[in-house]
C-alpha cells in the first residue's frame, strides 16, 4: 500500500473559495428570515436606570425583542460567573449588547433600535493594567465577593485570575550572577483579522427543537452550552457549521449565536444576525494586552542562572479566556531554556474593555517577544552572539522544564541552527541591517474528538468527523489523508461532512493546535476499523489470507496477483451494503511534573510539544524610524508532517499575522471605548506587505502519541515578532519595548539611546 501521509495535497474547498461559490451564513438562502441588530452600549462603565422597549415594539415589522428580563437570569460560566447574556444592573464596555431586536428588514430593525430608551448613569471606569491595581482604583465588578468561581481561580477586586510557577532559589543566584538585567514590556491589544464577521442563523423547529446555522471553532461545545442556559436537551439543538471566513481563536466563543437564538425561541420564524465589520469589533475578542516585567541573571559564560518574570494582562470586562492566557505564558515565560531557579507569575484583570480572548496562540506571541527581547538584551550585556547564548542554554533530550516535566523529541537547537543558516546568521551586516532569532514551544492539544468512516455499496468512502473547518485545511486537506491512507486510495475519494452536530461525532473544537492533532487520530482510527473490516470480508470472498491482502485504488486485491481483486462496492454489496467504523481520540494524558512548582496552575505540562525558531533580516532607517522586514524564516519540529503544504501555509500566515502584531496592529481605546474597530485605520498586514518567507519543517516524531504528530497551527506565531524586535536592536543598537514597534517608537528608542536616556519600557543591568 502507498502511503499518502507526507505528500502535499490541495485543499478540497479551494477552487469553489476562488470562484466565490463558498456559502457561508450570511449567504443562506433561507426563506422568511428575519433580520436581527443589536443595541449596543455607548458608555464604557455604566449603571443601568431604567430600560424601556415599548415603543421600540410598536413600530412596524418588529418581530421580537430580547433582552435581560426575556433570557434567564443564569451567569456564562468562563471559570468566574462573572457575565450575563445581556447586562442587568451594570454595562462594562463600550459596545456590550443590551437589547437585541428581529424585524422584517435592517431598516426596520435599526428604527427599532433608536427607539429603545435606556438611562444610564456613567460610573468612573477602569482604563489599564496599572490603574485595575491600583489601591484605590474602582471595582469593575462591584460585588464579586458573591461569585461562583472555580478553585484554582484566583478573585480579588479587579483581580481576576492568578497563576506562578517557581523553582529553585531566585534571589541567590541572582546574587551570584555576573550580570543583572531587568526588562519592561507593554504589549497592545490586537483583532483575531478574519475576513468574514460573526454571524448566525437560528431557526426554532416546529417539533419545539431548535436549529443554529454559525461559523464556529467549537459547534459542539456552543451547543451545549447555549442549550444548558435556554434550558433545552442537548440533543433537541443542532448546529451546523458553514465555511468559516477565518477564526484564529475568536470564533471559539459565542457572540451571534446568543442574540439569534435568543430571538428565535421568541417566535416562528428564523432569525439571522450578521455583524457588520465595524460591529464585529466591538464585539471581538482581541488577544490580551498588558505588560511585563523580567529579571534575570546569567554567568560570564552565558549560563542562565535565574529569571523572574511577572505578567499583568488585561481581560477586560469579564474573565472570558483571561485564564488560559495567564497559565499559557508562565509556561513560555523561561522556556525552552535551562534555567534551574525560576519565579513566574501571571496576573489577570479587569478592565472597562472589550472582553479578551483566544486569539491564535493566546499569550504566546506576548511572552515570547518580551522573552526573546529580553533574552538577547543578556547576549550584549555579556558580549555574547545571542545564537550562541541560545544554543548554550537551550533544552536538550532529557531536560525538565520549569515544572518538572521531563522533556522528550527535542528539537530546539535543530530549528536553532537551521533558522540561523537560512538568514545566513554569519553574513557581515551593511549599517542598518540586521538580524535577529528567537525560539518557543507549544503545546498539542488531544481533546475529545470523534470520527465515522463508511464505505457504501458504490464503494464511495465517506468521513463524517465533528471537527470544523475554520479556513486552515486542517479538516478539509488533513483527515482525508489520513484516511485514504490507511484504505489505499486518493484523498480525493473521501467525501468529507464537518461539524454538524446532527451526525453524533462530538469534537471538541479548533484550538490548542489540535485540529490534526486529535480529529486526525480519531479518523486514524475509524479508518483502521474500517480497513479491518474490508479485509476480514474480502479474506472469505477472496479465498484467501488476510496477510496477502492489499488495499490500492478502492479494490482489495491479493499481494503478487493484482488481477483477483475485488472493488470496494462489492465487498460492500457482500456485506449487507456497507462497512463503517468509528473512532475516538485516544485519552494520552498528560506527562507528569513537579506539582510542588506551581500555584493555582492546571496546566503545568505539554502533551508532544513541539518546537520552533525564527529568525529575520531588516533593514531600519534610524533616521526615520522605519523598518523594512526582507525576510523571515521558520523552522519548526510537527512531529510527523501529514500535509506538508499545509504546513507551509500555516507557517507563512503565522509570520505575516505576527509581522502585524510587531509592527503595525494595536487596537486604540479611548473615551468612547474602541477607537479602530474596522480595518479602515487597524492596520493589519496583507499580501502586499509581506516579505520573502522561508518554511523550514523538522521532523522529529513523538513517542507519545499515534504518527508522532504535534500541534502545528499555533508555534508558527510565537516567534517571528521577536525575531523582527531582535533584528532592529542587531539594526541599530536599539529596540522599543512595547509593541507595535511602530517607527514613532523604533524612531524614540533611537534617540533615547543616543542621549543614553532609557524609555519608560526598556530594559537595565547591572
Amino acid at each position: 500500500m502507498d502511503t499518502v501521509i507526507g505528500t502535499s495535497r490541495v485543499r478540497p474547498d479551494a477552487a469553489a473559495k476562488v470562484r466565490g461559490e463558498t456559502v457561508y451564513v450570511a449567504d443562506l438562502p433561507v426563506h422568511d428570515a428575519l433580520t436581527a441588530v443589536l443595541v449596543r452600549s455607548p458608555h464604557r462603565f455604566a449603571r443601568i436606570r431604567r430600560l424601556d422597549t415599548r415603543r421600540a415594539a410598536q413600530l412596524p415589522g418588529v418581530v421580537a425583542i430580547a433582552h435581560r428580563d426575556t433570557v434567564p437570569d443564569t451567569p456564562l460560566d468562563f471559570g468566574i460567573k462573572d457575565q450575563h447574556l445581556f447586562p442587568r444592573e451594570y454595562v462594562r464596555y463600550a459596545g456590550e449588547p443590551v437589547v437585541a431586536i428581529a424585524a422584517e428588514t435592517l431598516e426596520q430593525a435599526r428604527a427599532a433600535a433608536a427607539a429603545v430608551e435606556i438611562d444610564y448613569e456613567p460610573l468612573p471606569c477602569v482604563d489599564n493594567v496599572e490603574q485595575a491595581l491600583a489601591p484605590d482604583a474602582p471595582l469593575v465588578h462591584p460585588g464579586w465577593e458573591t461569585y461562583e468561581h472555580g478553585v484554582s481561580r484566583v478573585l480579588r477586586g479587579n483581580i481576576c485570575g492568578q497563576n506562578r510557577i517557581s523553582r529553585g532559589d531566585v534571589d541567590a543566584a541572582l546574587a551570584r550572577a555576573h550580570v543583572t538585567v531587568t526588562s519592561n514590556f507593554r504589549f497592545s491589544a490586537g483583532i483575531p483579522g478574519y475576513i468574514e464577521p460573526r454571524a448566525a442563523l437560528a431557526r426554532k423547529e416546529a417539533d419545539g427543537g431548535l436549529t443554529v446555522f454559525c461559523g464556529s471553532q467549537s459547534p459542539y461545545g456552543n451547543r451545549d452550552d447555549l442549550a444548558a442556559f435556554f434550558g433545552l436537551a442537548p440533543e433537541r439543538v443542532r448546529f451546523i457549521n458553514q465555511f468559516v471566513g477565518g477564526a484564529f481563536g475568536g470564533k471559539i466563543l459565542m457572540a451571534a449565536e446568543w442574540y439569534a437564538t435568543a430571538l428565535a425561541l421568541q417566535c416562528d420564524r428564523p432569525v439571522r444576525l450578521v455583524f457588520s465589520r465595524h460591529e464585529d469589533g466591538l464585539n471581538v475578542f482581541p488577544r490580551h494586552g498588558g505588560i511585563a516585567t523580567f529579571t534575570s541573571g546569567a554567568a560570564a559564560d552565558g549560563t542562565l542562572l535565574a529569571m523572574r518574570a511577572s505578567f499583568v494582562f488585561d481581560t477586560g470586562a469579564y474573565i472570558g479566556y483571561g485564564a488560559g492566557t495567564g497559565l499559557i505564558a508562565t509556561m513560555l515565560a523561561s522556556a525552552p531554556y535551562r534555567i534551574a531557579n525560576v519565579d513566574l507569575q501571571a496576573t489577570l484583570v479587569y478592565t472597562n474593555k472589550q472582553v479578551a480572548g483566544p486569539v491564535r496562540a493566546p499569550g504566546g506571541p506576548q511572552a515570547t517577544w518580551a522573552k526573546e527581547l529580553h533574552i538577547d538584551e543578556i547576549a550584549r550585556r555579556l558580549d555574547m552572539d545571542p545564537l550562541e547564548m541560545r544554543l548554550k542554554n537551550a533544552w536538550e533530550e532529557g531536560d525538565v522544564s520549569a515544572t518538572g516535566q521531563t522533556l522528550r523529541s527535542v528539537s530546539v537547537k535543530e530549528a536553532l541552527r537551521r533558522a540561523a543558516d537560512a538568514i545566513g546568521w554569519q553574513k557581515t551586516r551593511a549599517p542598518g541591517h540586521g538580524r535577529g532569532i528567537a525560539c518557543s514551544w507549544w503545546f498539542s492539544s488531544c481533546s475529545r474528538s470523534e470520527a465515522r468512516v463508511e464505505i457504501r455499496s458504490d464503494g464511495s468512502v465517506h468521513l463524517h468527523s465533528g471537527n470544523p473547518e475554520v479556513g486552515t485545511g486542517s479538516a478539509a486537506a488533513a483527515l482525508p489523508i489520513v484516511v485514504a491512507d490507511r484504505l489505499g486510495i486518493d484523498p480525493s475519494a473521501v467525501t468529507l461532512t464537518l461539524a454538524d452536530t446532527a451526525t453524533k461525532t462530538y469534537d471538541s473544537g479548533v484550538g490548542g493546535s489540535g485540529s490534526t492533532f486529535s480529529a486526525g487520530l480519531a479518523a486514524l482510527q475509524a479508518a483502521e476499523a474500517v480497513r479491518a473490516r474490508l479485509i476480514e470480508r474480502a479474506e472469505d470472498l477472496l479465498e484467501v489470507r488476510r496477510e496477502d491482502i492489499d488495499l490500492h485504488r478502492g479494490k482489495a486485491s491479493v499481494r503478487g496477483a493484482p488481477d483477483h481483486a475485488l472493488s470496494f462496492a462489492e465487498i460492500a454489496a457482500g456485506s449487507g451494503g456497507s462497512i463503517s467504523g468509528s473512532g475516538t481520540a485516544p485519552e494520552i494524558g498528560d506527562p507528569e511534573f513537579d506539582a510542588e512548582s506551581v500555584e493555582s496552575h492546571d496546566f503545568a505540562s505539554w502533551l508532544a510539544p513541539s518546537f520552533v525558531a525564527s529568525a529575520a533580516a531588516v533593514r531600519v532607517d534610524a533616521q526615520t524610524g522605519r523598518v523594512e522586514v526582507q525576510r523571515i524564516v521558520t523552522a519548526q519540529d510537527v512531529g510527523h508532517a501529514v500535509n506538508p503544504t499545509g504546513i507551509i501555509g500555516q507557517i507563512e500566515g503565522g509570520a505575516v499575522q505576527r509581522l502585524g502584531f510587531g509592527l503595525t496592529e494595536e487596537l486604540r481605546f479611548g473615551e468612547q471605548g474602541i477607537e479602530n474597530p474596522g480595518f479602515q485605520d487597524y492596520l493589519m498586514p496583507t499580501a502586499l506587505d509581506a516579505p520573502a518567507i522561508e518554511s523550514i519543517i523538522i521532523e522529529r516524531p513523538s513517542g507519545e502519541v499515534p504518527l508522532g504528530m504535534k500541534g502545528v497551527g499555533e508555534p508558527p506565531v510565537t516567534t517571528p515578532a521577536a525575531a523582527i524586535g531582535n533584528a532592529i536592536r542587531d539594526a541599530i543598537g536599539t529596540v522599543p519595548y512595547t509593541t507595535p514597534m511602530t517607527p514613532e517608537r523604533v524612531w524614540r528608542a533611537a534617540c533615547d539611546a543616543s542621549a543614553q536616556g532609557p524609555s519608560e519600557y526598556s530594559s537595565r543591568s547591572t
